[in-house]
């Protein structure tokens, strides 16, 4: 007799969460087309600062909207436009642990060079990428910008590395071995 009321009731749930995923897909996507038209009908330039000295590639990025990073990026907005702090967007990436925008925003670089100069790009205190996933204790960013070629031996204008920001000790000693061995991490 139970069985049969737990199968009942596992599939009611099964149910609504098929339904909130697909209002929640398509509450997404229309949330997409929407940013999609403001900047279609956007009158300044996809670079413009829009807030506190962030273009719309940084805030998306901060907030962790990958459908809106790659509708930026595949509108020609700027991988490198500097923030009132000296930030470029993959800081602000790499701050909120956003492993798919951080891939996404290597992988959109197009070469080797443009690559490497954003993960040398440092902020007014003097903070990498890697100083702001390791912060942020976000270990699959710091192997992901190991293996794009973050260096762990950068020091901040107050002479810390990324591994001295991490406070849990996977990430400080993923950084701490990587410092040592001046190896790629592989993950």
């Amino acid at each position: 007799m139970f069985v049969p009321f737990l199968n009942k009731v596992m599939t009611i749930a099964v149910q609504t969460i098929t339904t909130m995923a697909v209002s929640m897909t398509l509450y997404i996507g229309s949330q997409v087309l929407t940013f999609c038209s403001f900047i279609d009908n956007h009158n300044g330039s996809i670079n413009d600062l829009v807030e506190d000295g962030d273009t719309l590639l940084h805030l998306c990025c901060l907030y962790g909207y990958l459908p809106c990073v790659q509708l930026l990026v595949e509108r020609g907005a700027n991988l490198e436009p500097k923030d009132e702090e000296g930030a470029i967007p993959l800081h602000d990436a790499c701050a909120g642990g956003f492993i798919e925008i951080v891939q996404y925003i290597i992988n959109s670089a197009g070469n080797a060079d443009f690559v490497k100069r954003m993960l040398e790009t440092t902020d007014a205190e003097g903070d990498t990428p890697l100083h702001h996933a390791a912060r942020g204790e976000h270990l699959n960013v710091v192997h992901l910008l190991l293996q794009a070629g973050a260096s762990p031996k950068t020091t901040n204008v107050y002479g810390m590395k990324p591994a001295e920001l991490a406070e849990s000790d996977p990430v400080r000693s993923t950084l701490e071995a990587a410092a040592a061995t001046d190896s790629i991490i592989s993950g």
